[in-house]
């Protein structure tokens, strides 16, 4: 009887032993308050950096990468390393380079009022709904 009783207080010892090393070095859980402007700026930023990962994976953009010599999966690679304020820069970049975007609009928009003015001053008659200043 001897052995199982040494035997007994050697494994209670152990279990005993872990258990206080168990819970001496588990971490402890922290809460804060967030704002709803910080929540939605993370995500945000989430959302751009999956928005430009997913541009990369179009077939026009991987063409056009290839073709100007850049390896696909290294411009993806550094797409990864870009912090927040670089990735909402390339964004705002994007937005303000659009392809025939406002530059377009406002050619029109210019043509249109010079037609206009040119047509209240008597010199053309393109619109049929202006009348003439002169009469």
């Amino acid at each position: 009887m001897g052995f199982q009783t040494i035997a007994r207080g050697g494994l209670v010892a152990i279990v005993a032993t872990q258990m206080l090393l168990a819970t001496q070095f588990s971490t402890m859980a922290q809460a804060e308050m967030l704002s709803t402007g910080d929540v939605i700026s993370r995500y945000e930023s989430y959302a751009n950096r999956d928005f430009l990962l997913s541009e990369l994976d179009r077939k026009e953009v991987r063409d056009e990468l290839v073709s100007m010599g850049v390896d696909p999966n290294e411009a993806e690679t550094r797409l990864q390393a870009l912090t927040d304020e670089e990735i909402a820069s390339v964004l705002t970049q994007m937005e303000n380079d659009t392809a025939g975007g406002n530059g377009v609009v406002g050619a029109l928009l210019t043509v249109f009022i010079i037609l206009l003015v040119t047509d209240l001053l008597c010199l053309t008659k393109v619109f049929p709904f202006t009348r003439c200043a002169g009469r």
